[in-house]
């Protein structure tokens, strides 16, 4: 019997997937928000990110925005919500209420106080 091939007796690396995340804030205008007005937010918060979305509740005063993100970790990700929601904030006056990140298992949540 031939055999083709060999046995490795040298570990094999496994390349290691980066965790992915939700990224999400939500944002109290400080005017009512109206569809033109979530369009042009859509426009200026990171217009190349495919997987960025925005909406507003019914009540038109907030603005939730969210995205998909790979971090080492939960506080990485909650770190880069952090970001996001300084870029929402820089284009709609208002007041970031809460950013949250999400992995498969668990979350992490940022609230501001009254």
């Amino acid at each position: 019997m031939t055999r083709v091939g060999c046995l490795r007796r040298e570990p094999v690396a496994q390349t290691r997937g980066v965790p992915s995340f939700t990224l999400s804030v939500a944002l109290r205008s400080s005017a009512p928000l109206d569809d033109d007005a979530v369009d042009a937010l859509r426009a200026v918060v990171r217009p190349g990110d495919p997987e960025l979305r925005l909406w507003r509740e019914p009540d038109r005063a907030v603005l939730r925005v969210s995205t998909e993100c790979e971090a080492e970790d939960l506080d990485a990700a909650l770190v880069l919500g952090m970001q996001l929601a300084d870029e929402v904030g820089e284009a709609r006056p208002g007041r970031v209420f809460e950013v949250a990140a999400m992995g498969d298992d668990d979350s992490q949540v940022w609230r501001s106080g009254p």
